[in-house]
């Protein structure tokens, strides 16, 4: 369905003035929200755009994500919202590759749209063109609002060369740097109605909901996040299930991977804490989650380390190939998540599994942000372990991130077998 057809000739008008006001972009070296505004807001009214629609017209809604699958899950709770505000609306959902596989079972849009196109978010012309392409297409829906679920640049750029009348995002301060080379640009005039700073000061989900409430105004019905999966998700998982894990034993489910090295900790240090814990408690199986190249070579570390009599007993290896719809099943079926932060972790919160995760980020860095205090597993019992103090050269960056090593674990190797099984007792206690 597209719903309000537009010509392929209103479409060009609008495309033909943002090459304009870019070609213009190129020869002064700058770039204003303002000034692209005051050149293209013209075009967009000549054309179609920004019309209040008829009362009895359907409402177009896109929602644009930008980041991982962490991030989208924290982001279910808002879609469900958004739906139960806007029951006969046609909901539109633009995000990459990675959490659409989590997309397609969402019940509260009408369509996914996957953004393929290369993006580096560190040069204005690199985000430009990326948004240039996606920008027809956004064009043809003639949308009345657009959600920039991220606040990253790309996002409040494209809400607004998408067409929509209104455009909902985040607060743009100083501390959120548009790009990493080059001028601040300040991004606030594309915005028609900011949500506060919510995101400094509370859960990332809780974020979400605050672009909800902004338009809105009315009070949240639901603040959990979930998941959606088909009964052939479910069917597969309880088949994986019913082929190792024993009768009335205790399932824990291990993830030893995630996109960010600094994440990680390490897979032999994973082992000896699994094997302290079936030191105590001998009635519990392992399952591994993960998919890909990088969690299955890990998943054979860390059960070269355990040994071989350990591993048929107790471990369930699915890292060749198990998906996140799949995990969040398997998730479900767990008396706990031990592993890293990433968003298999966020798969278990929202199935209300509780969570052990040892973390990077060290308690004496001074960063913008509290990264723990935002991103916890969500409404469920958790421990988190975080390293009290930064390595030097971390320490000394002062890059407002934490860690500063992208290539390998780095601060997070300071966290001990000990520190963790500590943790694991008072994870016990508050599931109790």
């Amino acid at each position: 369905m597209r719903p309000k057809f537009v010509s392929q000739n209103e479409i060009q008008k609008v495309l033909d003035g943002f090459e304009t006001f870019y070609k213009q972009c190129l020869e002064t070296e700058e770039f204003g929200a303002a000034d692209m505004m005051k050149f293209m807001e013209p075009i967009f009214t000549a054309n179609g755009w920004r019309q209040i629609p008829d009362a009895d017209s359907k409402t177009n809604i896109l929602v644009l994500h930008d980041a991982g699958v962490g991030d989208f899950i924290l982001m279910s709770a808002a879609l469900r919202e958004l739906r139960r505000l806007y029951p006969a609306a046609h909901i539109t959902l633009l995000l990459r590759h990675g959490a659409n596989a989590l997309a397609e079972n969402c019940p509260y849009v009408d369509e996914v749209m996957i953004n393929i196109n290369p993006l580096d978010w560190r040069e204005f012309s690199d985000v430009y063109d990326c948004c240039k392409k996606m920008a027809a297409e956004l064009l043809s829906r003639r949308y009345d609002i657009a959600f920039s679920f991220t606040h990253y640049a790309i996002t409040i750029l494209l809400a607004y060369m998408s067409g929509a009348r209104e455009r909902i995002s985040f607060e743009f301060g100083e501390d959120n740097q548009a790009f990493e080379v080059g001028p601040l640009i300040e991004f606030s005039p594309f915005v028609t109605v900011e949500a506060p700073k919510c995101i400094y000061g509370s859960h990332a989900l809780e974020s979400g909901l605050a672009l909800i409430s902004a338009m809105t105004h009315a009070p949240i019905d639901n603040r959990d996040a979930e998941v959606w999966y088909s009964p052939t998700d479910y069917a597969i998982a309880a088949k994986f299930l019913r082929s190792r894990i024993r009768s009335g034993w205790k399932m824990y489910a291990l993830c030893l991977g995630g996109m960010s090295l600094r994440k990680k900790w390490s897979a032999e240090r994973y082992a000896e804490l699994i094997k302290m814990i079936l030191e105590r408690e001998s009635n519990i199986s392992i399952v591994i989650l993960g998919a890909g190249e990088d969690d299955a070579n890990a998943a054979e570390t860390f059960k070269q380390t355990l040994g071989r009599e350990i591993c048929e007993r107790h471990i369930l290896d699915l890292t060749d190939g198990c998906t996140y719809r799949i995990s969040a099943v398997l998730l479900s079926f767990c008396d706990m998540y031990i592993g890293n932060d990433t968003g298999t972790m966020h798969l278990a919160a929202a199935v209300k599994t509780p969570v052990l995760s040892p973390s990077c980020f060290a308690t004496d860095i001074d960063v913008p942000y509290n990264v723990t205090q935002i991103y916890y597993p969500y409404r469920v019992p958790s421990v988190t372990v975080l390293v009290r103090h930064a390595l030097p050269d971390c320490l000394e960056a002062k890059n407002g991130v934490g860690c500063i090593r992208e290539d390998t674990p780095h601060c997070i190797l300071q966290i001990t077998t000990e520190k963790m099984f500590s943790a694991y007792e008072m994870l016990k206690t508050r599931i109790k």
